[in-house]
């Protein structure tokens, strides 16, 4: 009998404390970076997890050489302010093609787009959709000066993204903002949503490349990957070297 009440005691702490259920093919578990400065140095970010955008989305023949256009890309976030995405995108591209405006073919000019299923909806209707171009200027689909902080530093064909997204605040294009979903959006240990972001790679006034860190199209909910949510914080000792520090932030 105290055995099963020991059993039924565990399943119930495992019910109510691992929020995180996989369901997709790949996984990311992003830590916490505190005061994050949206800066293009990407110094707080070494101990983040990579991944490599290796993956072919919606347009190509085949993944590209790397000296033509590759790419990679980090998430966090941060209990202090929860409501916000970070991600560190690094891309290098021989060749940079920006004709279109903000909102019109942005798909068409050389970006990042970072997608996501806040609700696990895994249908089309349940995505939205954060564009950045990489002239540093423009902000398309559910982008928007309010809702997104970024900057982008651009040495030759390499280009560093440092982005915080904040679902909770306006959204831009209203075709692709879908509002109803993650406006009520707020990170917690073990919190799980879809994600997908990719890369576009345009040259010739059209797209040749769209390469991500899942494969399958931009668009279809059951490509995407877990975004998982974690307590551990990647912290700066005063050294300046990064330690891996265990346990909730306090307020």
């Amino acid at each position: 009998m105290k055995k099963r009440m020991i059993i039924a005691v565990a399943l119930i702490f495992i019910a109510t404390h691992l929020t995180a259920v996989a369901k997709r093919d790949k996984q990311y578990v992003a830590k916490q970076i505190t005061n994050l400065k949206i800066d293009g140095d990407l110094s707080e970010w070494k101990r983040a997890e990579i991944v490599a955008f290796d993956e072919l989305k919606d347009v190509g023949d085949g993944v590209p050489k790397a000296s033509d256009f590759t790419g990679q890309g980090r998430v966090a976030w941060s209990a202090q302010d929860p409501t916000r995405i970070y991600f560190a995108v690094e891309i290098t591209d021989d060749k940079l093609q920006d004709v279109n405006p903000a909102n019109t073919k942005w798909w068409e000019d050389d970006s990042v787009e970072f997608m996501f299923d806040f609700d696990n909806g895994m249908v089309r209707e349940s995505l939205v959709q954060w564009t950045l171009g990489a002239n540093g200027k423009d902000l398309s689909a559910a982008a928007s000066k309010d809702n997104t902080e970024w900057v982008l530093v651009n040495n030759g064909n390499d280009y560093i993204y440092e982005v915080a997204i904040d679902p909770t605040k306006p959204r831009g294009n209203p075709q692709f903002a879908n509002p109803a979903k993650g406006t009520d959006f707020k990170a917690k240990d073990g919190l799980l949503i879809g994600l997908s972001f990719h890369s576009n790679d345009c040259e010739g006034g059209g797209r040749q490349h769209q390469i991500g860190w899942t494969p399958g199209g931009a668009w279809d909910a059951l490509a995407y990957g877990d975004l998982i949510f974690d307590n551990e914080v990647l912290a700066v000792e005063p050294s300046g070297k990064l330690a891996l520090t265990w346990g909730t932030l306090k307020k």
